[in-house]
């Protein structure tokens, strides 16, 4: 993985480097790294530019997990500086969808679009889960996933997903769940001018249905895709299908 220095700290990030139209940044969601959107960069990746950091703090990045969403934002403005990216389009899942969100309500420049996975405008956080994780971390982890995953996912999926679970440091989570918890732009939504997919899955229990129903239908002109039969890893759960709506979408920008 090629290697940069952001705000004093090395990052780590995946690039296609794929010269194209269209380059997509993909922010991935609490306690997550780059390995979040494996099917997406064997999917997409020759289609257009993807550009797939881990955020300071998680996978190979160094630094520390950033306390609130308006700090992750401000980090994301100097990643894609010094990657060099004056357009692309900002995609996020979950605690990444919320860092978008800022982002964009923040200014950054040069987002052509924005594609939002399994996220909010709000992100409240249960107590079950800081408990869980704050006491009895590796025994809570197949529970946690199991809240992650739709019903209808295999058990090997959900075990490849605990790997990744565990192989995260508890106060990494406990970090990135209470940004999560201090974020809240539902007021804001309808300041956004830019092209926006709304990507849910039905089965969803952390970021539930209507949370992507209420982005679409408060950022002016965004589009709502529901994944059937996915929860809050539909990009993991329905790959072929999550990367067919992202490309489609695509395909519409160039209108």
């Amino acid at each position: 993985m090629p290697e940069i220095i952001v705000q004093g700290e090395i990052v780590r990030f995946e690039d296609s480097v794929k010269a194209s139209r269209h380059a997509i940044v993909f922010l991935h969601g609490a306690g997550g790294s780059h390995h979040t959107f494996r099917d997406q960069w064997a999917g997409l990746k020759g289609a257009t530019r993807m550009v797939i950091p881990d955020l300071p703090g998680h996978g190979r990045s160094g630094g520390s997990p950033r306390e609130s969403v308006d700090a992750s934002a401000a980090w994301v403005v100097d990643f894609v500086k010094e990657v060099g990216l004056g357009r692309f389009i900002l995609a996020g899942h979950s605690m990444g969808g919320a860092i978008a969100l800022q982002a964009v309500l923040g200014g950054l420049k040069g987002v052509e679009a924005l594609v939002l996975l399994g996220t909010g405008a709000r992100l409240r956080i249960s107590p079950v889960i800081f408990e869980g994780i704050g006491e009895r971390f590796r025994e809570f982890a197949p529970e946690l996933v199991g809240w992650m995953t739709s019903a209808a996912s295999s058990d090997v999926l959900r075990d490849d997903i605990t790997r990744d679970v565990l192989s995260t440091r508890p106060a990494t989570f406990l970090a990135d769940f209470n940004a999560c918890n201090g974020f809240d732009v539902m007021d804001r939504l309808g300041a956004i001018r830019v092209p926006t997919l709304v990507v849910n899955g039905d089965d969803d229990r952390l970021t539930p249905l209507k949370y992507g129903e209420y982005l679409a239908a408060n950022i002016p002109g965004a589009v709502l895709k529901i994944i059937h039969g996915a929860g809050h890893l539909s990009m993991l759960e329905k790959s072929t299908e999550v990367n067919a709506v992202i490309a489609a979408f695509l395909h519409s920008l160039e209108g």
